[in-house]
């Protein structure tokens, strides 16, 4: 008989990313899922979040090391051809370079390929293994990366070449959204939902209940409309059951406690007043058929249009400009009182447009200088993403070598600017959440960051 496992990794706390409120409680509340109600022993389930317990005299603390060292040891020592293994991830993952990552509690952005855990590598040894994985994804987090950067595409290829099931939180320029009154992410909610109402559950029907429920608690809990991605492979039947028999006997339909019902916002804060809302047990969940669902290809849905008010060009090309005049007198303001002891004139690296002072007085600042300027070079143009790891980057660099401020910080501006300018395009397209994901890059220390926040707090506004 095959035996059925889960992998599920929860993360909260950050070693440098702002931390999330309920990743780890995720994780915890599908381990209780699968003990309580699938009946399922502690010993088929892997948990690894920022407090879970040693197992077998070993950390499960989820950093790259840990995750990596559990999922060769449990792969190979647990699972065998044939088995079934639920893999889940909670936490923040980005997507550069056309990979996708997975980022672990100590994962650094700026060495995403030694740091991270690669998506294709996690896929690669379910294949060599032989096992029925199925794999949920919920690692959107605009909050605390880039909207730009958000998995989907990459992952959306090797679960097809890999012939994987998956399921995704959203699409990669939507959001994950957690919510405190529910405790949890919208996207986990959703899913021990169907778990916990369908015991017979098949992929069809879990995409049809993501679907349908998620963009309900996106409504109701007042967050941008959240989309799932199913990729269901052309060999997987979308009636294909993802429990055993013994499994489906285990499982009770309990009722959850009433979901956290927020009041109603003032009417002048609303153009409109959202229908009462309906608890998840008198929702019909319709089944999708197999001529709807196609003939195992990927299932993506397309966000529905919203009605959006227009806003006049010269509105939105004003703003720019006034957000550009003030990140560039603050840039001015900071070059004229940066002192200057030596007089050195400034030069500009090759390949590289930004006009830095040469420090003389150590090798270490020129060679920051140096760095800095490959850094640039590595820059895309018009790509938020790779100038929120150039920013990072530098950053770094100045925690090193805190003699080369000025060169760092001005280029940190700079492509400050950048990102901003890229942020109103989208909002100048009424792209409202895609610019507020992309404005959120500019750090606190950027010389435009207070004029960015402001528009950041107009385009939610208009949400």
């Amino acid at each position: 008989m095959a035996t059925q496992t889960c992998i599920l990794i929860g993360i909260n706390q950050y070693q440098s990313l702002p931390a999330l409120g309920y990743g780890l409680a995720d994780a915890v509340a599908m381990e209780q899922f699968f003990i309580d109600a699938a009946g399922w022993s502690p010993g088929q389930c892997l948990l690894m979040t920022d407090t879970s317990p040693n197992r077998d005299h070993k950390s499960t603390y989820p950093d790259r090391a840990n995750i990596n060292g559990w999922l060769q040891q449990w792969s190979w020592d647990t699972l065998h051809h044939g088995d079934l293994v639920w893999f889940f991830f909670s936490g923040c993952g980005i997507s550069f370079e056309g990979e996708d990552y997975l980022i672990p509690i100590d994962g650094d952005v700026t060495d995403l390929s030694n740091t991270c855990i690669s998506i294709r590598q996690l896929y690669q040894q379910f294949n060599d293994i032989g096992v029925n994985a199925l794999v949920f994804l919920d690692a959107n987090r605009s909050i605390h990366l880039p909207l730009s950067s958000g998995i989907g595409a990459a992952t959306t290829k090797l679960a097809q070449d890999y012939q994987i099931p998956t399921f995704l939180s959203c699409q990669s320029h939507e959001s994950s959204h957690e919510d405190a009154g529910l405790g949890h992410g919208l996207f986990t909610t959703a899913l021990l939902e169907a778990l916990n109402y369908h015991p017979d559950l098949n992929l069809g029907t879990i995409d049809t209940y993501l679907t349908s429920r998620l963009a309900e608690l996106s409504e109701h809990h007042w967050k941008p409309l959240q989309t799932p991605v199913s990729i269901v492979p052309t060999t997987a039947s979308i009636h294909r059951p993802v429990f055993s028999a013994t499994t489906q006997a285990s499982i009770s339909t309990p009722i959850p406690a009433p979901i956290y019902t927020p009041p109603a916002p003032p009417l002048s804060a609303r153009e409109e007043i959202y229908a009462p809302y309906i608890p998840p047990s008198s929702i019909p969940i319709p089944i999708i058929s197999p001529t709807a669902m196609g003939s195992g290809e990927i299932v993506l849905r397309s966000e529905p249009k919203h009605n959006r008010r227009h806003i006049p060009h010269w509105a939105s090309v004003g703003f720019l400009m006034t957000l550009m005049v003030a990140a560039g007198g603050a840039v001015l303001m900071l070059v004229s009182h940066s002192p200057n002891f030596n007089k050195q004139p400034t030069v500009k690296p090759i390949g590289n447009n930004l006009t830095m002072p040469l420090a003389s007085s150590t090798v270490e600042a020129t060679s920051q200088i140096t760095a800095l300027a490959t850094v640039n070079d590595k820059i895309t143009p018009g790509d938020a993403t790779s100038h929120f790891v150039a920013i990072q980057t530098a950053q770094k660099l100045l925690r090193e070598d805190p003699s080369a401020a000025t060169a760092i910080n001005q280029s940190i501006n700079k492509w400050s600017l950048e990102i901003a300018t890229i942020a109103e395009g989208y909002a100048s397209k009424e792209e409202w959440q895609r610019a507020i994901g992309t404005a959120i890059m500019v750090p606190e220390t950027a010389a435009n960051y207070q004029a960015v926040q402001l528009s950041v707090a107009n385009w939610k506004q208009k949400l």
